[in-house]
């Protein structure tokens, strides 16, 4: 195990859970759900696992103030206030646009959290980035000792995080007595939980196929960014050999019209979860990473698969797209169970 400095947030290890109605409902042998949703304060999210070696490198350096950003809607930034407040730091909060719009969702929460929040002007990741590093140097200027996490947690220290899911995974895996997962399905949009999953993988072969399901990137990108991640990652944690992308599988089929726009077929995976299982999903991230499941396993013979969806959380943003989720029809007709 890598000696990288932790800040401890999570209460413990997420619940890996059966879905028994939902595979019966879509035609699979098995599906398994890892909660990582609920990993501990402020809505929950996986970039919590991230964060407690991002705010550990922050806090040996004795940083005063943690400077990231993202979407008006981000989670990132929702969690990354949440848990810097936790750690005594204050947050200055980097936001992509120019106009604010209505306060609600995770943005609502950053200011009840008590971020500082500025608009960049800037857009994507690089762009947020640079804004990111000027504001750095005008807090430097003024005494301050910043320090920058980029957009999604991507990096080496933070996707750490995920090499020890992938092993918690397969703790709980065996202590259930469940064979290795066919495929999970994960939400992909900087790339760095899918890279730090198949980096664990990498360590601990399990044949798990990890499918990806990008949200905003074309699958040329994401695979380009997940590499990129996954080499800078086994380069830190002293892994020999390159980091390969054989275990993992790329899909930009389901964005949609564009990030961070709810999908008709996000939104109806939402209902059809909520309504067999009581498990709601968010229609940015996972609820399309859903989607991309269930076509997956519709356009062929799934009846001998087990498969895993691992919820990275998002759920205040069910209330901030509450417009498009209304007027769905029940989709209890589709299941043959009682």
């Amino acid at each position: 195990m890598v000696d990288f400095p932790r800040f401890p947030i999570l209460w413990g290890e997420t619940p890996l859970m059966p879905l028994p109605r939902f595979a019966r409902a879509i035609g699979a042998k098995s599906v398994w759900i890892k909660r990582d949703d609920l990993t501990g304060f402020a809505f929950g999210g996986n970039k919590l696992r991230k964060l407690e070696f991002l705010l550990g490198e922050a806090l040996e350096q004795g940083c005063d103030l943690i400077i990231t950003g993202g979407s008006l809607q981000s989670n990132h930034a929702r969690l990354t206030i949440a848990a810097a407040n936790r750690a005594g730091l204050d947050t200055w909060l980097c936001f992509a646009g120019s106009r604010w719009g209505s306060i609600q969702g995770n943005l609502l929460l950053d200011h009840l959290l008590g971020a500082t929040c500025f608009l960049t002007g800037a857009y994507g990741s690089e762009g947020l980035l640079q804004a990111m590093e000027e504001k750095a140097e005008e807090a430097r200027e003024q005494g301050r000792k910043p320090y920058v996490i980029p957009v999604g947690g991507s990096t080496a220290v933070g996707d750490y995080g995920y090499v020890l899911a992938w092993d918690e995974l397969e703790r709980q895996r065996k202590q259930q007595n469940l064979p290795p997962f066919d495929e999970i399905y994960l939400p992909a949009g900087t790339g760095g939980t899918l890279a730090g999953l198949a980096c664990g993988q990498e360590r601990d072969p399990a044949g798990t196929l990890l499918v990806g399901i990008s949200v905003w990137l074309s699958k040329e990108k994401a695979e380009q960014e997940v590499r990129h991640l996954g080499d800078n990652l086994m380069r830190e944690i002293g892994e020999a050999g390159e980091f390969s992308l054989q275990s993992v599988r790329i899909l930009d089929d389901y964005i949609g019209r564009k990030y961070g726009v709810p999908s008709e077929e996000g939104n109806e995976a939402i209902r059809l979860l909520a309504q067999t299982e009581g498990v709601c999903l968010d229609p940015v991230y996972t609820g399309k990473a859903l989607a991309g499941l269930i076509d997956q396993v519709k356009n062929r013979d799934a009846s001998d698969k087990n498969l895993l969806f691992w919820h990275t959380g998002g759920t205040p943003a069910l209330f901030t797209h509450a417009s498009s989720l209304q007027g769905g029809r029940s989709v209890e007709h589709r299941l043959d169970c009682p």
